[in-house]
């Protein structure tokens, strides 16, 4: 029977296992559930799900990590719903689940509410955004038409200071890495671009925990700024303020795009039409191969994203 959204039930639980990219591409099923009237609960990887909690429209209320041990009984055969998660839920709570498990929904059935699931990969031609809203327009709920931006606080914008006063207004960011090194334009290109681009004023070069190959030949230029090892909030704050981010198809790009930054995305092996991030301003520039993509097609393309006038949040 269809969920009305005027008789829309007080929380609703959003479960999603994946990378920093792919919990970000919820933002528009977490709209469309906020502005039906839920509150809603993610279970997500933690630092991943984390990104995804704030006061805006297409944030969640909380996550609660998915690898937490009380959790562990929802993906097992005949599991339990923790108590944890039955405070945090409140009684028949809508529950989402983005994953073909059989275990993960029955379990999640015996909460007392609507259990509705979602195959994680979307089809040939579908956006990932769309696609993960589909399932809740069965319910009866209108798909949020727009998703707004990251709402970082006062605090998490506050702790971009210190790379703040290192950079110009509207700075260049540049995350060179990915989840895959074959989604990586060579790391060389990336480093002429920031020449070409920079010149000599200090950009960013965001680095992750498998990124260290990848941003090597961009550390080595004097004007460098290097964003290492940061909480997703704290990242996505700092990006914010950026002029210009270019990146490879990775969770870091999804952030810049989620964030408000204008983001020009490099897609290779992976197609745009299913994955591209979601952005106020994001453009994406396809190589098949990745490499075909030359530094005077992307420089240019850069160029014409670029907003340079000073950036506040």
């Amino acid at each position: 029977m269809p969920l009305r959204a005027d008789t829309a039930l007080r929380s609703a639980l959003l479960v999603r296992t994946g990378a920093l990219g792919d919990v970000l591409l919820l933002r528009r099923a977490v709209a469309t559930l906020t502005q039906a009237g839920h509150r809603v609960v993610l279970v997500a990887p933690g630092p991943a799900g984390a990104a995804l909690v704030g006061a805006g429209p297409s944030e969640a209320a909380r996550c609660l990590a998915a690898d937490r041990a009380e959790l562990a009984p929802l993906w097992a055969p005949d599991g339990e719903p923790p108590a944890l998660l039955r405070s945090a839920l409140g009684p028949e709570p809508l529950a989402y689940v983005v994953s073909e498990n059989a275990d993960l929904a029955a379990n999640l059935a015996r909460l007392g509410g609507r259990v509705v699931t979602c195959a994680p990969a979307p089809p040939a031609g579908v956006h990932a955004s769309d696609w993960l809203a589909r399932p809740l327009a069965s319910l009866g709920l209108a798909v949020a038409d727009e998703v707004a931006s990251l709402a970082f606080s006062r605090g998490e914008s506050a702790t971009a200071g210190p790379w703040l006063e290192r950079l110009p207004d509207a700075f260049l960011a540049l995350h060179a890495g990915s989840g895959s090194p074959r989604k990586n334009w060579p790391p060389e290109r990336f480093a002429d671009l920031a020449r070409g681009l920079a010149a000599a004023n200090p950009f960013l070069v965001v680095r992750g925990p498998a990124d260290a190959e990848a941003v090597a030949p961009l550390l080595r230029l004097p004007n460098a700024v290097l964003a290492d090892a940061l909480h997703p909030r704290q990242l996505g704050a700092l990006l914010a303020r950026a002029g210009l981010f270019v990146g490879n198809d990775s969770g870091v790009t999804h952030l810049a795009a989620a964030a408000g930054a204008p983001t020009l995305a490099l897609f290779g092996p992976t197609d745009p039409a299913q994955w591209a991030p979601i952005g106020r301003a994001v453009r994406v520039l396809h190589g098949e191969p990745l490499d075909a993509l030359q530094v005077a097609e992307v420089e240019a393309a850069a160029a014409t994203s670029w907003e340079r006038g000073p950036r506040s949040r």
